[in-house]
């Protein structure tokens, strides 16, 4: 995979150091979001350490020459750059079947961990947005989300972020399909949304992704005039953004914010 013409992350990440010990001492509040475990490789580690400071390109790189677990950094990095990163949106979806591709490779490979599932359903989440959620459902993608976050919580029950995704999940369906379809083709609801973005925000009260995610179900769900989205992108502000990935999520909900109150 070429990574060269791949852009710098667009923030200032030079507070954030997780050198040596520094990233297994932060490893709780980088992922308690998703609990993935502190790898006792190396170069995995590398893997991740450069995933957080927003190196992605590196990241990519070191994880696939790891192959194997070093699959799981780099469709997260694939993925997030791709989603806040990357401008053209051609290249977005390229780069979101890349990381769908990695998944698929690493489920294929018997590799156990809840975080491969968890991204294969965040990428193909992405993409389907990209492509239109009714072409997205009429080619079975509705169906393969909600198997992969189903496997993830299987393997980890209290994995927020897979919550939050289903949570999109349900309010994305019923959005486009409408309630009585949603939920006779996929049993999907507005209160199955509700239930799952719920169970995130309590498992993760203090990560940043979580509220900032409920907040955009609730405007696809009800329009940006529903009083909890604004409600829940000031709950996001509040909190610290403790990597790339999250100060990049929080920067777009700083924007919206702003716009929704201008």
């Amino acid at each position: 995979m070429n990574t060269q013409d791949w852009q710098a992350c667009p923030l200032d990440m030079s507070d954030l150091d997780l050198s040596g010990d520094k990233l297994r001492e932060q490893w709780g509040r980088l992922h308690g979001g998703n609990r993935e475990p502190f790898p006792d490789s190396a170069q995995l580690q590398e893997a991740w350490r450069q995933y957080h400071l927003g190196n992605f390109a590196q990241a990519v790189t070191i994880g696939l020459e790891m192959d194997g677990q070093g699959l799981v950094p780099a469709a997260f990095a694939t993925t997030i750059y791709a989603q806040y990163v990357e401008k053209n949106d051609k290249r977005k979806t390229e780069l979101f079947k890349e990381a769908m591709a990695m998944c698929k490779k690493a489920e294929m490979s018997g590799i156990s961990s809840a975080n491969v599932h968890y991204m294969f359903a965040v990428a193909m989440g992405r993409y389907s947005q990209f492509i239109s959620m009714i072409e997205a459902l009429a080619q079975g993608f509705g169906g393969s989300i909600k198997e992969q976050l189903e496997k993830c919580l299987g393997l980890e029950p209290d994995h927020a972020e897979a919550y939050i995704t289903y949570g999109g999940w349900h309010a994305g369906i019923t959005d486009q399909a409408g309630a009585l379809m949603a939920r006779m083709l996929y049993g999907a609801t507005q209160d199955g949304a509700h239930e799952h973005y719920d169970a995130a925000v309590k498992l993760a009260p203090e990560a940043v992704v979580p509220f900032i995610e409920y907040a955009r179900g609730l405007e696809v769900m009800y329009g940006s005039d529903n009083p909890g989205v604004v409600e829940k992108l000031q709950r996001a502000m509040q909190l610290t953004a403790h990597d790339a990935m999250q100060r990049l999520d929080q920067e777009q909900a700083r924007q919206q914010l702003a716009r929704l109150q201008a």
